[in-house]
């Protein structure tokens, strides 16, 4: 929104400033106000409006309040149909959404809360809350009988007000009520920001300068001082105040809409307001039951018509004009003609406060249907008006209106995704809330057990992998002070060793032999002796390095590899060594598989020949498996049969990576990322699948990364994965298949913004693409200007855009853009300079 540039001149001050309409908050979310009225505050559930998956997910985040609406309406015994004589028993209310900008600070209880803010020292986001304010009755007496009915009438004589006993039976109706409707009880923390707003929530007695049509709140007494010495008249020569800040007022008018669907974007009225700025949106409002609003309508209807057929005799109104008008009345009493009409606010007063000050009104909320106009020389009665426990009304526009104008408005929308606690892997993209996956959240809550990360190329896909690992590892395990992280990265020269290594992570390279000794040997991972036999048996007989004598060592081999283990062996090399030496395993059969796993370090990754190699399972950090310059030779799927010794090598070695990793990290709260899952996905489905079968039982998420999903829902995984990241994926066929997999509409604007490229325009015109899901850079400078997006889709079934944030030092550390890394070079060799 534009700001003015021309200084108002400020009235003078006629009146004394209220600090707050509250006098005292009663526990169980009570508010007594400064007049002697009592209050219930319930919470209103907060849930995606805007990014909701799906219209009835949408509609759904209406109910609550919807609900509420109809409770409170029924409440209202009116004993007449007749508004004027019906409306002293109406409920009062105020529907009060405040939004505040914060420092990232982690819930209490988080377990690298510290981590995460020394992460992000800067991070701004947004702390939102709506409550509902009911204003109970006072019922003479309470429920005491003609006793507590004395000393009611004498408390009142003596201390004026009403008793609190006076309300016991009026709370306990709504309360029952508001519980029904999924409503909670804000703590004593949220009561507080709600009742001081305007200061940041830190405290409500704070000292205010209204101009004509904006208002100054002063924190302090320094920032009163500085605006005193600058001259209160022109705020435009202040100086840059600390503690002080500008809000502007506005009321709403009306709407740019007669009746529209609640699943109408249209009807969402309030979601442009808070995304340009608004901090506060007040409602008060009496509820009105739906059958006074219909015999209302039908007494209106002959005045209305008469009206209009007066208009056009007088030639002040147009056929089409009388059409619309005849069409509008015929539509609102549609509306209110079912039995389950929804009931009215009546006499309903909206104000809406934005942060600084706005110059033009008519621009705020960009496709908001609100209709605003600034509060001009009421801004401190505004604000008054939209204190909690407010009698005050300064607002000249009331309005009847449905219950579901202000439901299905989308003022309880907040972009919220993810676990409640866990690495952080970004902030959503509409109200910068935190996004945490928890290693543990699947398994505990007897979810899905997989998550899929979906990412082309340069999505920052790797990135996102090392980030959610660093962090994890951090997090404290079943048994252990960290969570053991196992990053699998089957990518030929592909190294993330000293980003690893800097979180105090081991490296271990499928290339060298020595590194390669036996990591994923089944005997030294498996859970028993007898279950690590027969996988290394049938790891042998799949590899098969005898040619055609295969078959004559189908037992032997069983029965070398048993005697081996009874006798010590701590692998499969030491196994069939101890075994060729006491003269049970021929020569032959030994023999190949010894000469093999001293050529091929892949082979000897799945078979250890030093028993002293340390196993997989004792590191409690990050371990990183990589392939070095080696090269993962698959067979195409299918081809099994015939292959090549060292592609049957390469297939053994995919099985045993998975089911090993897993193996490893069995009941340690641990995690297995599995990198350019394809690989795995390809040549080990079997391995995959029952990976996805007993990751639960094992307590171990399984995280793969890739750029083909199709792969995915080829092989047949969907029933396994429970929630998963979509970042940018510019092939059409895989971006569609992200969609299906998530039970995502593929929308063309949805594809379109997950397809798009990151820079828009050619040569000297080029320039950052913000409607692409890839992170931004200035083309001039390289500058990171906005994270990678993606789609992150949780256990609960939401759906919400989330940038990926990475703090500084490790995206300098981790980046694997070709020019980060050129100067991650540079320095390095500057340093040995």
């Amino acid at each position: 929104m534009a700001r003015n540039s021309k200084a108002p001149v400020a009235p003078p001050l006629m009146d004394v400033s209220v600090p707050t309409m509250m006098r005292t908050l009663l526990p169980g979310g009570r508010g007594l106000g400064v007049d002697g009225s009592l209050w219930l505050f319930r919470k209103v559930p907060l849930e995606p409006v805007v990014d909701a998956k799906s219209i009835d997910e949408r509609v759904n985040v209406f109910t609550p309040l919807m609900a509420a609406y109809d409770e409170l309406a029924a409440m209202s015994h009116t004993t007449s149909n007749r508004r004027a004589l019906a409306r002293k028993d109406y409920r009062q209310t105020k529907m009060l959404m405040v939004n505040l900008h914060k420092m990232y600070n982690p819930e209490n209880g988080h377990p690298i809360a510290g981590f995460l803010k020394e992460s992000f020292p800067q991070q701004i986001t947004e702390k939102r809350l709506l409550i509902l304010a009911v204003k109970l009755s006072g019922k003479l007496g309470g429920n005491g009988g003609f006793r507590n009915a004395v000393e009611s009438f004498t408390e009142t004589l003596v201390v004026g007000g009403t008793p609190l006993s006076d309300y016991d039976t009026d709370l306990g109706r709504v309360d029952a009520a508001m519980a029904r409707c999924g409503l909670s009880i804000p703590s004593s923390q949220e009561i507080a920001v709600a009742n001081s707003w305007w200061n940041q929530g830190h405290f409500p007695d704070t000292v205010d300068l209204p101009h004509s049509d904006h208002l100054h709140i002063f924190a302090d007494a320094k920032a009163v001082r500085m605006a005193d010495a600058a001259g209160r008249e022109d705020c435009h020569a202040w100086p840059v105040i600390p503690n002080h800040r500008t809000l502007t007022i506005a009321t709403l008018e009306g709407f740019e809409f007669d009746f529209v669907s609640p699943t109408s974007t249209a009807a969402h009225w309030a979601t442009g307001l808070v995304e340009d700025g608004a901090v506060a949106i007040s409602i008060s409002a009496q509820i009105e039951p739906a059958k006074v609003t219909r015999a209302e309508l039908r007494r209106q209807r002959k005045r209305y018509l008469d009206d209009i057929n007066e208009r056009i005799k007088q030639n002040k109104m147009e056929l089409s004009e009388q059409e619309e008008m005849v069409r509008t009345l015929e539509q609102v009493e549609e509306v209110y003609a079912s039995r389950e009409g929804s009931p009215t606010l009546v006499d309903a007063s909206v104000l809406v406060a934005f942060d600084g000050e706005v110059e033009d009104i008519t621009q705020a909320g960009g496709d908001s249907a609100a209709n605003l106009r600034i509060m001009n020389f009421r801004q401190r009665q505004a604000l008054a008006e939209m204190m909690l426990c407010s009698h005050i009304r300064a607002n000249p526009n009331l309005h009847d209106m449905p219950t579901q104008n202000i439901a299905a408005s989308g003022i309880q929308s907040l972009s919220t995704v993810g676990d409640k606690v866990g690495a952080l892997i970004g902030f959503t993209e509409r109200d910068r809330q935190p996004a945490y996956v928890s290693p543990t959240a699947a398994s505990t809550a007897d979810g899905l057990p997989l998550m899929l990360v979906a990412g082309g190329t340069g999505s920052g896909k790797t990135q996102a992998l090392l980030w959610l690992a660093t962090q994890m590892t951090k997090i404290p395990g079943p048994r252990s002070a960290r969570s053991p992280q196992v990053i699998v990265d089957p990518k030929t020269e592909s190294d993330h060793s000293k980003t690893v290594l800097a979180a105090g992570g081991q490296v271990i390279s499928l290339d060298d032999l020595q590194h390669a000794d036996g990591v994923f040997d089944p005997i030294r991972f498996a859970r028993s002796p007898e279950v690590g036999v027969d996988m290394a048996a049938s790891m042998l007989g799949s590899i098969n390095p005898w040619g055609d004598d295969k078959a004559k060592y189908e037992v032997s081999i069983f029965v070398a590899l048993r005697y081996g283990v009874a006798n010590g062996a701590k692998c499969v090399g030491q196994a069939l060594q101890i075994a060729l030496a006491h003269g049970k395993a021929p020569q032959g059969m030994v023999q190949p598989v010894l000469e093999l796993a001293e050529a091929s370090p892949m082979f000897r990754a799945c078979v250890g020949m030093r028993p002293e190699s340390a196993a997989l399972n004792i590191f409690d950090g990050i371990t990183l498996i990589k392939v070095g310059n080696s090269h993962l030779d698959l067979p195409e799927p299918g081809a099994i049969e015939g292959a090549p010794l060292m592609q049957r090598v390469c297939l053994a070695l995919v099985r045993m990576m998975v089911f090993g990793s897993a193996m490893a990290l069995t009941g340690r709260g641990g995690v297995i990322h599995l990198d350019e899952a394809w690989v795995f996905l390809g040549a080990g489905k079997a391995e995959v699948e029952r990976l996805g079968r007993l990751a639960r039982s094992q307590g171990v998420l399984p995280v793969l990364y890739t750029q083909r999903v199709s792969d995915a829902l080829k092989a047949e995984l969907t029933g396994y994965i429970s929630r998963g990241f979509i970042l940018p994926i510019e092939d059409k066929e895989e971006s569609e298949a992200a969609c299906r997999l998530f039970n995502l509409e593929p929308t063309p604007q949805r594809l379109a913004r997950i397809r798009a490229k990151a820079i828009v325009g050619e040569g000297e015109s080029q320039a950052p693409n913000t409607n692409s899901m890839r992170a931004l850079r200035d083309p001039s400078t390289g500058k990171v200007i906005r994270g990678a997006i993606g789609i992150y889709a949780d256990l609960t079934g939401r759906a919400v855009p989330v940038e990926v944030v990475l703090p500084p030092t490790f995206l300098t550390m981790a980046s694997t853009n070709p020019d980060d890394i050129r100067r991650r070079q540079e320095a390095e060799q500057a340093v040995l300079v």
